[in-house]
C-alpha cells in the first residue's frame, strides 16, 4: 500500500515568494512547522492509502479525464489561517484562477468511479506554508499574516497534475512523484 494524492506544483519563482514570506513569518514567533520548499503544493484530492496494483488504472483514468482540461493560469495571493485565526492550525497562501474549479471538478469526475469518493470539504485552493504544534506565538503570526493578506506571490502556468507518493516521517512528509499527467484541452 502507498499513500498517494494527486496535486499541482506552482512555478518556481512563486515558491520562492513563498519561501521568503516563510522567512518573515518566522520572525513572528510562532510555533510552527514550516513546509519545505520542495513540499508545497496544491492538493486536488486525497486518495489515502492505494495498493500499488491499482496506480495503472488510476493512471489510465486521470491520463483519459485530464486530456480534456486544457491549460490555465493560476495566482498566487494572499495569507491566512485555517479554521480561523482565534485557532489557527494551518498558514496557508491563497490560489486563484478559472482553470482550477474545473481541474478539481475534473479530478472527482475520474475518481469517483474508481472509487475515491468526493472530498467532504469544499474545494478551497491553497498551498500549506506551515502548521501550527502549538498555540505559542499565535497573536503575532494573526498579526504579520494581516499585514501581508493581501501579498502578491506571482502567477504559474499549470500544464500538469502529479500523483504522488506520500510518507510521513518524524520530520515531516516525504512527497515523491509516481507519474506526471499532462493537461493538453484536447
Amino acid at each position: 500500500m502507498i499513500r498517494a494524492f494527486l496535486a499541482i506544483r506552482p512555478a518556481d519563482d512563486v515558491i520562492e515568494s513563498l519561501a521568503e514570506i516563510q522567512s518573515k513569518l518566522t520572525d513572528a514567533g510562532a510555533d510552527v512547522r514550516w513546509v519545505a520548499r520542495d513540499a508545497m503544493h496544491l492538493t486536488l484530492h486525497f486518495l489515502g492509502n492505494v495498493r500499488e496494483a491499482e496506480l495503472p488504472e488510476i493512471e489510465r483514468g486521470l491520463r483519459e479525464g485530464l486530456a480534456a482540461v486544457a491549460p490555465f493560469d493560476m495566482e498566487c495571493r494572499g495569507l491566512g489561517v485555517f479554521p480561523n485565526q482565534k485557532r489557527p492550525r494551518v498558514v496557508w497562501a491563497g490560489l486563484s484562477g478559472d482553470g482550477l474549479a474545473r481541474l478539481a471538478e475534473s479530478v472527482e469526475t475520474v475518481l469517483s468511479p474508481l472509487g475515491f469518493p468526493p472530498q467532504e470539504r469544499d474545494f478551497t485552493p491553497h498551498i500549506t506554508l506551515g502548521r501550527m504544534r502549538s498555540a505559542r506565538g499565535t497573536e503575532g503570526l494573526v498579526r504579520a499574516l494581516k499585514t501581508h493578506a493581501e501579498l502578491g506571490f506571482g502567477t504559474s502556468r499549470i500544464e500538469q497534475v502529479i500523483l504522488y507518493k506520500s510518507q510521513l516521517r518524524s520530520d515531516g512528509s516525504v512527497y515523491t512523484p509516481i507519474v506526471t499527467l499532462p493537461l493538453s484541452g484536447a
